[in-house]
């Protein structure tokens, strides 16, 4: 299946490490012959010299008149093979300009050695203006067999309407090494995002604007005091809470947030919970108003100010145990213009707050995976980057009344290839993360109470795997709506009792507690290990009188001592890095000489 990525940077100020090799410019072109089709119709590509050039005195114009759905052009740089191909190895991006489209078109290109076609790459629809893009060439590449160092041509195709008959110019294409890269996250980024495993979204709730129109917004006994202590003592670390800020604010200036009204009110009981339960909290953005390629310009205004008056009101909190997110699944908007409304949106936040929050960002395409692994991390360093995973969608949300269709059929998992599509996916994902240094959330995966019982647990076996697998902190999306949802918890009672089995032992719930000394001593006693099973850390606690805790070590079940401790202080957590996925022994001893040991999972 070809892969189609969405997503390119602004070329703004940039330095670079190497000279610009020149792919087409008024100075030098490595062009060496072009062609042009229109499916259903005429195409042409040709050099001109009017009409405004990028740079210098002429530029491409590709003229297209289609009537089945595709247009597309190719510049040959090895003389149609009779001329060495062009070495790309080196550089980080590809830069070109372009100008022109149809309203509903988008341009796109791919690269292409003399037997494999790279990712198609969608750079952006309509322009009236020359804009400069920089194309990752990891984009453009990653996870196919294209070789770099042979490139023999580029491809343009156009796209995005049934017919079309425009034109648009392409200028300036180089290949370039940008050396003002996005920032790696922050070593305290880093931590917050590596302290946790296990989150859930808190669903149906504060988001739910379709409740307005009948006066029954918010819904007050969906969450209260009592089920957020039972989801946080079932083994829940984090929460993500989301809200529609937008719809609660005036759609026009200065779309002034009344803070008092009683759906925000329910937000200050949440902050309240996260403090007394000991949980962190994510204020997400949720639901707002759609984001089009088309209305962006316009709709940034009112986002920036709503995000002005969050950041102020939530100036307070603590940024150890809360975050924020800018916007929820981005879909009818590329993902260059996406990074430009949460690049904004981000920058609105940090000029508004005293302490610095770490802050939820995705990409485009719905948060899709896909479309993060070609997007560019912004420029700050406190940002985790969250992507949202369904798939495959048709079995995910089957049975359901408000898909498009509605009531889609019954269908089971696993399919031929759906399993190692997943794990693909989200490895694709943590080659992404490694590459920018940045981390990465798993915001949403839930699969519909209509599935077979085998083939939900299944999929959850399979989901949380891909999570543990890749260290994604990952949040279910729903865990108490028993019908035409996704709950897991039967009629919404949140109780071990209650929790579906193959849920609670994949979600590891109510396995925080474990671990009874195993030998005979004097003094009378326990030594608690949790979480267990664990991730990333795990915390060693002595409740017993006249003693105290001294050495821990950690063995492989071959024996093989993996991690040793001494002097252990109760209040600090034991890292599980260079632990594999398995069962050890973890043993130590007490201040009284007695020694104890028992197991633990690391996940």
């Amino acid at each position: 299946m070809k892969n189609y990525i969405l997503l390119v940077t602004l070329s703004i100020n940039v330095s670079m490490i190497l000279a610009q090799p020149a792919i087409y410019t008024d100075a030098q072109t490595w062009i060496t012959g072009t062609w042009a089709n229109g499916a259903g119709g005429t195409a042409t590509i040709q050099e001109v010299m009017e009409q405004n050039p990028y740079e210098g005195n002429a530029h491409l114009q590709f003229d297209y008149n289609f009537t089945e759905w595709w247009a597309g052009c190719g510049l040959n740089l090895d003389n149609w093979g009779s001329s060495a191909a062009r070495d790309f190895s080196g550089y980080s991006h590809l830069r070109i300009a372009y100008r022109g489209l149809g309203e509903a078109d988008t341009i796109g290109l791919r690269l292409k050695d003399v037997n494999t076609s790279g990712n198609d790459v969608v750079l952006g629809g309509k322009t009236l203006t020359y804009i400069s893009l920089d194309i990752p060439i990891s984009a453009l590449i990653g996870g196919t067999s294209v070789n770099i160092n042979e490139i023999t041509e580029i491809e343009f195709f156009i796209g995005g309407a049934a017919s079309a008959n425009e034109q648009v110019f392409i200028d300036n294409i180089r290949l370039v090494n940008i050396d003002d890269l996005p920032s790696a996250a922050s070593e305290a980024t880093w931590d917050l995002a590596n302290s946790t495993s296990l989150g859930l979204n808190l669903t149906n709730w504060l988001e739910a604007y379709w409740l307005m129109p009948f006066d029954a917004f918010p819904d007050f006994t969906k969450y209260n005091r009592n089920n957020i202590q039972a989801l946080k003592e079932a083994g829940f670390e984090v929460f993500r809470l989301p809200v529609t800020f937008e719809r609660m604010a005036p759609i026009t200036a200065p779309y002034t947030i009344d803070f008092n009204q009683e759906a925000l009110q329910l937000v200050d009981s949440m902050i309240l919970w996260a403090n007394e339960f000991d949980f962190k909290l994510i204020i997400d953005n949720h639901h707002g108003y759609e984001l089009t390629d088309a209305n962006f310009t316009t709709e940034l205004m009112r986002l920036k100010s709503i995000w002005a008056q969050l950041a102020i009101q939530y100036d307070y909190l603590d940024p150890h145990r809360f975050l924020f997110e800018v916007y929820n699944e981005p879909h009818s908007i590329s993902n260059f213009n996406f990074r430009t409304v949460a690049q904004a949106l981000v920058d609105t936040i940090r000029a508004e707050e005293t302490q610095t929050h770490i802050i939820l960002v995705g990409a485009s395409g719905y948060n899709s995976g896909n479309d993060l692994t070609s997007f560019i991390p912004l420029n700050d360093a406190d940002i985790i980057y969250t992507f949202h995973n369904y798939d495959p969608y048709f079995f995910t949300h089957q049975g359901m009344s408000w898909t498009t269709p509605a009531y889609l059929p019954v269908s089971s998992f696993p399919l031929a290839g759906e399993e190692e599509g997943i794990n693909n996916l989200f490895a694709a994902v943590k080659v992404w993360s490694g590459n920018h240094d940045v981390p990465v959330w798993l915001g949403e995966y839930g699969v519909s109470t209509q599935a077979d019982a085998i083939s939900r647990c299944n999929w959850m076996e399979t989901m949380v795997n891909a999570a543990i697998v890749n260290g994604f902190t990952h949040f279910y999306w729903d865990a108490i709506t028993p019908s035409d949802a996704f709950g897991f918890f039967e009629d919404g009672i949140i109780t071990q009792a209650n929790a579906i089995d193959c849920f609670e032992s994949e979600l590891g719930l109510y396995n925080n507690v474990t671990a009874v000394i195993d030998i005979v001593c004097e003094e009378e006693g326990e030594v608690f290990i949790y979480p267990n099973p664990a991730s990333y850390w795990v915390f060693v606690k002595w409740e017993g009188a006249n003693s105290i805790l001294e050495k821990v070590e950690i063995f492989d079940m071959s024996g093989r001592l993996m991690k040793s401790i001494a002097d252990y202080d109760e209040n600090e957590p034991i890292a599980l890095n260079g632990l594999t996925a398995g069962m050890y022994v973890i043993k130590g001893s007490l201040s009284t000489g007695k020694n104890w040991r028992t197991q633990i999972i690391v996940l």
